[in-house]
């Protein structure tokens, strides 16, 4: 095959995979009963099952990734050791029974994607319309060319649209390594978003913080809809958590019209969940709750281990949802 057919062949390549990640992110996504979150330091798997026509908690489990396997980046690949990452999937799903294969939901980290809030005017039209207006948008805020990136959004309200952008290389490497293992992905989703769906659609403005290894993301909802999205990656310890949480306070009250919190929700999956809690609430100047990644099904849970397998938790209850 010559130079000039191989590079087309690649860019259908990567376009049928665009088009599979549109259907299965935020606009027609398959919504599985198993759900893997690749987290920094470990990955998490979840498996719902049901009894009598009831949704309920088939198996849970957590297997840590061993030093060097992953390095979470927005701009390149993320698997350093294709074979470690696939050999801890296995073992993750295999420890909560998902042996058989078929559609999973795979919950990336925040710092692997981009979620960017968009003006919403001037977006309607067809899909295709849509997203090449959104890439337009998009090429100069971008660390990476957005013509090698998968990109979802929302719907398109009249004020505001929810997008999601990805580089290509950084969603097939994951992809990759959950069909090598006879599944494939049914739904493709970053932490923050996943863990939102689990919001009650209380009153008041309500704060989503997700804290877990090598980053924190704070994510802003009024009426349920996103406000504010911000993700900071690095080695975030306490002290840097509470600027940020302080500065997040402050551009919502001085910028967004904001107030006091209605509520604060913490995902603390990066230490002790007290400490987060302890942290944030003077940070606040709030009472922040604990993640209950298991009410919605009724079952007990321990706050340590129900914060490391949050995000998966989420996304596989979706299907009940």
């Amino acid at each position: 095959m010559s130079a000039t057919r191989r590079e087309a062949a690649s860019r259908g390549d990567a376009v049928r995979r665009a088009g599979r990640w549109l259907s299965r992110v935020l606009l027609e996504p398959e919504y599985p009963e198993v759900a893997v979150e690749v987290r920094p330091g470990a990955i998490a798997a979840v498996r719902l099952s049901r009894e009598a026509g009831r949704l309920s908690l088939g198996a849970a489990a957590v297997v840590d990734l061993p030093d060097g396997t992953l390095d979470v980046s927005l701009t390149r690949g993320n698997i350093t050791d294709p074979a470690a990452f696939r050999s801890t999937l296995q073992a993750a799903l295999e420890r909560a029974g998902a042996l058989s294969g078929g559609a999973v939901s795979l919950v990336l980290p925040d710092p692997a994607v981009r979620i960017v809030l968009m003006e919403g005017r001037g977006l309607r039209g067809r899909k295709a319309e849509t997203e090449e207006t959104l890439r337009f948008r998009l090429h100069k805020a971008l660390p990476f060319d957005v013509r090698g990136a998968r990109i979802a959004w929302d719907g398109v309200p009249s004020e505001q649209a929810l997008v999601v952008v990805a580089l290509d290389e950084v969603v097939t490497g994951y992809e990759e390594a959950v069909e090598s293992l006879g599944f494939h992905p049914g739904l493709v989703e970053a932490s923050s978003l996943a863990l939102v769906s689990l919001d009650d659609g209380g009153s008041g403005d309500r704060l989503l913080v997700n804290w877990d290894d090598g980053y924190v993301s704070f994510l802003l909802l009024r009426e349920g809809h996103p406000l504010l999205v911000r993700t900071l990656p690095g080695e975030i310890g306490t002290a840097s958590v509470a600027r940020q949480a302080t500065s997040t306070l402050q551009f919502y009250q001085d910028r967004l019209g904001g107030g006091r919190l209605g509520s604060v929700v913490v995902r603390a999956a990066a230490g002790p969940p007290e400490e987060a809690l302890a942290v944030l609430g003077r940070a606040l100047d709030a009472d922040p709750q604990l993640l209950q990644p298991w009410a919605a099904l009724g079952a007990p849970e321990t706050a340590a281990p129900a914060q490391a397998v949050a995000a998966a938790a989420a996304s596989a209850l979706r299907s009940a949802l």
